[in-house]
């Protein structure tokens, strides 16, 4: 009886830890998942301060937004470092807009720390590098 408890305990955990390495989200699926979290806080976060009076504009912020979403995406896996261990993966992007235009000059650096598994993403850490000249 302990023998066969032993044998299907083994087996569980087996196909536990293999439905965890198949489901472990790759660096494609990061870049998904952050390019389209950058757009909701963006869209959040600025177009939704544009005056309801310039509804138009609002519109067009939103559409910018969405049609920038790949940019985000390949931004995100450009920047970021993956650390696999097979089950889990953290992914660590430090998504820097200096180079994105002449205003870049003075926008701060974000780390963004995010442990993946069973196919999903936790944000566990977002933080602001600013730089000292």
């Amino acid at each position: 009886m302990l023998n066969r408890l032993s044998l299907l305990s083994g087996f569980i955990l087996a196909a536990g830890i293999t439905t965890l390495v198949l489901t472990n989200p790759t660096l494609e699926e990061y870049g998904a998942y952050a390019g389209e979290q950058l757009a909701a806080y963006v869209t959040q976060e600025y177009c939704a301060q544009i005056p309801a009076f310039l509804n138009s504009l609002i519109g067009e912020c939103q559409a910018l937004v969405q049609e920038l979403q790949p940019e985000l995406k390949a931004l995100f896996i450009r920047q970021t470092r993956r650390q696999n261990f097979g089950i889990f993966s953290l992914y660590t992007t430090d998504l820097s807009l200096l180079n994105l235009g002449p205003l870049g000059g003075s926008l701060p650096t974000y780390r963004f720390a995010t442990l993946a598994g069973a196919g999903r993403f936790y944000t566990y850490e977002i933080v602001e590098i600013r730089e000292t000249p």
